[in-house]
């Protein structure tokens, strides 16, 4: 079983309700947590791994236990049941989830479960600013609404059945080698053949504009300007330097960034570099400070800074470092 062979993951562990459901929380969102039987011993376990766009834990209560999250507000929440069974309740809607049929809800969405004493899962969060970014790549243009999934996922067949392989032999790489998910090129290539497989198996909102060839090719001058950003995002560039580098006119760069990307050629650099900034702020690996991760991706008002950062990501850069162990 995948629960109990992932042992170089980090554990939690506690029987003590209030303490677990912090810890849940610290991983997940905030929730109410509850047990059926008030008579019943709670024995959480959680192994989990953090990558910078998604989270993976294998979890279970080892007692009948009601869960209440908050409505998703930053995050995708991928459910898939090793064993047991979780009643889960939407508005007026209830579904089962059991081994070979599980659930992912979207931001906005509401929901309680209901785990049975025997329920374990495989839990996938799933940022949401990575997926539609990923997203918006795929299909070479910004999204025109919010990324939404259909709850139902089927792990029985077909391509939901693939992608929950996928999800385990990565994990179990992992597991056998943590070095795949330690450099960043390693651990970006990991999140996005798992986004990709989700977007691709999994019916969403963007599902029919993915099966359909784009008619527009993506400029050469863009990827050579999206290129150069990549590499020198840690030294100055202007709009200027990027016309001149793709032989370009400066009309025909920001043309070509609003077009396809939405945004104009320095908000595009100041994004990237905002994901180089919370990349390090989750690095455990480092000595982290917020000020001098921010200047030293080039951003000088802290305050700006701060709150861009939580518009993006859903909680400040102070609140990344406290919830990291």
């Amino acid at each position: 079983m995948l629960e109990n062979n992932l042992t170089a993951l980090e554990l939690l562990q506690s029987r003590d309700l209030d303490e677990t459901r912090e810890m849940v929380a610290g991983i997940f969102c905030d929730h109410r947590l509850s047990l059926t039987d008030r008579r019943a011993e709670l024995n959480y376990r959680h192994r989990y791994l953090r990558t910078p766009a998604m989270s993976f834990s294998v979890m279970s209560y080892g007692a009948e236990v009601s869960v209440a999250p908050q409505e998703l507000d930053s995050f995708f929440l991928v459910q898939l049941p090793l064993k047991g069974e979780d009643r889960i309740e939407s508005g007026k809607e209830t579904q089962f989830s059991r081994p070979g049929s599980g659930t992912i809800h979207s931001p906005g969405q509401a929901f309680s479960m209901n785990w049975s004493a025997d329920c374990a899962k495989l839990a996938v969060r799933i940022e949401r600013d990575a997926i539609e970014r990923h997203a918006a790549s795929l299909l070479g243009r910004p999204l025109r609404q919010p990324l939404s999934f259909a709850t139902a996922l089927d792990t029985r067949r077909g391509g939901g059945l693939a992608w929950e392989k996928t999800v385990r032999q990565l994990l179990r790489s992992v597991q056998q080698n943590p070095d795949l998910v330690a450099h960043p090129l390693m651990r970006a290539q990991f999140e996005q053949l798992i986004m990709s497989g989700l977007l691709v198996w999994q019916g969403n909102s963007i599902s029919d504009s993915l099966g359909r060839p784009e008619t527009e090719v993506l400029p050469r001058h863009l990827k050579v300007a999206e290129d150069y950003m990549r590499a020198h995002l840690d030294t100055a560039i202007t709009n200027e330097q990027l016309a001149e580098l793709t032989g370009i006119s400066l009309r025909t760069l920001f043309n070509s960034f609003r077009k396809f990307r939405g945004v104009s050629p320095m908000r595009y650099l100041r994004e990237l570099r905002m994901d180089k900034a919370r990349e390090e702020l989750l690095d455990t690996g480092k000595l982290r400070n917020v000020t001098t991760v921010a200047t030293r991706w080039g951003f000088f008002e802290l305050g700006r800074f701060a709150a861009e950062y939580r518009k993006r990501y859903g909680e400040s850069p102070s609140d990344t470092l406290r919830r990291l162990p």
